[in-house]
């Protein structure tokens, strides 16, 4: 038979439990917490890493890189740089292989290109500059779709 104090009051054995219950997670938080990390911050650090960050060679680099990437998550299929994404399938049923251009347009879909432009008479520095810009902004608003 449970104890009640008074009518709006929980039991006086459910308290317990729930004290019970709320000690149980905590003890288990900071197990888990201070027991189950990766590296134990007790141990000697290897000899590479204790040389001079100026006396690293391309060994001791890569390994700083490798435990730098060990806890990395993988990045999303758009998040990759374009040459580690796959590329897209091509369909070249319906495009006609004697247009280069066409050819060309299909297969660089999606990808980054170069452009070079010549620029004709001859320009200063600044004008140069300020015909780069109006192309980046062109190109840019090109890019945007409405």
């Amino acid at each position: 038979m449970s104890c009640f104090c008074a009518s709006f009051r929980r039991p006086a054995r459910s308290i317990t439990m729930s004290r019970w219950l709320v000690f149980w997670i905590a003890l288990t938080f900071l197990v888990r917490t201070t027991y189950c990390g990766k590296r134990d911050e007790r141990k000697e650090k290897p000899e590479w890493a204790k040389k001079d960050i100026r006396d690293y060679n391309d060994v001791d680099l890569e390994r700083l890189y490798d435990q730098w990437e060990e806890d990395e998550e993988p990045l999303e299929e758009d998040e990759l740089p374009e040459h580690l994404r796959k590329p897209p399938k091509l369909d070249l049923s319906g495009v006609d292989l004697s247009d280069p251009e066409n050819l060309l347009k299909i297969t660089k879909k999606g990808k980054t290109l170069m452009s070079f432009v010549s620029v004709s008479g001859n320009p200063s520095r600044d004008e140069l500059e300020e015909i780069t810009k109006l192309w980046q902004i062109g190109r840019a608003s090109c890019r945007e779709r409405v």
